[in-house]
């Protein structure tokens, strides 16, 4: 990606995340269910070690694409911890951070705001390529073989009574 080409992507995709976002909430869509494969990925968390998505084989995931400059982004991570708690062996929730330069602003962010969600750094934004995102933030709900069963576009109360139900479904199964 070009020097020129990245900070227009970026303010792209602030401006989607202040607009689209609030229209998705309005929304009485909680979340779009599909059924598309996920991709594989590997991808560093806030220590430096490597994450497979192998490492997810058996559980339900929750990733939740956003940044740390996105207040909508940030707005759901306390109600993605709260729903990680309801569901401690069968679920795992990680905020996969694409802020360009990482774990230099990731990491202080989330001990300033005494969040304690596990984070995947994605900078170049490549694993969210491959599974389609296009704007921030969004939430692939995957179930335990691998297959993306919900996308949510925009903030959502993670810990409200619809995300909830969906998540127990899906961790029925």
């Amino acid at each position: 990606m070009t020097r020129l080409f990245r900070p227009l992507l970026i303010a792209a995709l602030a401006l989607m995340s202040t607009a689209w976002p609030s229209a998705a909430q309005d929304s009485d869509v909680f979340i779009l269910r599909e059924r598309t494969p996920a991709p594989a990925f590997t991808m560093p968390d806030l220590s430096g070690r490597m994450v497979k998505s192998t490492e997810l084989s058996g559980k339900v995931a929750v990733l939740s694409f956003g940044a740390t400059w996105c207040p909508t982004c940030t707005s759901e991570l306390k109600s993605l911890e709260n729903l990680q708690t309801k569901f401690p062996k069968d679920l795992i929730v990680y905020f996969v951070a694409l802020d360009g330069r990482g774990d230099k602003d990731v990491k202080p962010y989330m001990e300033k705001a005494g969040h304690r969600l596990p984070v995947l750094i994605d900078p170049k934004m490549a694993v969210a390529r491959e599974h389609g995102i296009r704007w921030i933030p969004v939430t692939l709900v995957i179930d335990r073989s691998g297959v993306i069963v919900g996308r949510a576009i925009g903030p959502r109360e993670w810990d409200a009574k619809e995300a909830v139900e969906f998540v127990q479904s899906v961790v029925k199964k």
